[in-house]
């Protein structure tokens, strides 16, 4: 993946497109990443990915509670808990 300061982006931006169109850029800012510009090919692709995985939590879910193999959460607390497992599992999966 090519890396591009931010500062360049403009004077180069013609030569990032180009490049996006054949892989990911990395725009950066201060020696960090900041950004990706990418192909709308690979962008629809990432989409289509999440939400696939997305379908696949929900059924799994569905079947999760629908065999009675679950947890009833007994106050606030347990099901704030519970929130931020769902949240954190779900950061995880997007970042595989």
């Amino acid at each position: 993946m090519q890396k591009f300061p931010s500062t360049e982006a403009k004077d180069k931006w013609g030569v990032i497109i180009d490049t996006a169109l054949q892989e990911p850029v990395t725009i950066t800012k201060h020696g960090r990443p900041s950004l990706v510009v990418t192909s709308i090919r690979d962008y629809e692709e990432l989409q289509r990915i999440k939400y696939e995985r997305l379908k696949a939590d929900v059924r799994a879910g569905f079947e999760e509670l629908n065999s009675g193999n679950h947890t009833k959460l007994g106050n606030e607390k347990e099901l704030h808990a519970f929130m931020e497992g769902i949240k954190e599992s779900g950061r995880k999966r997007l970042d595989e």
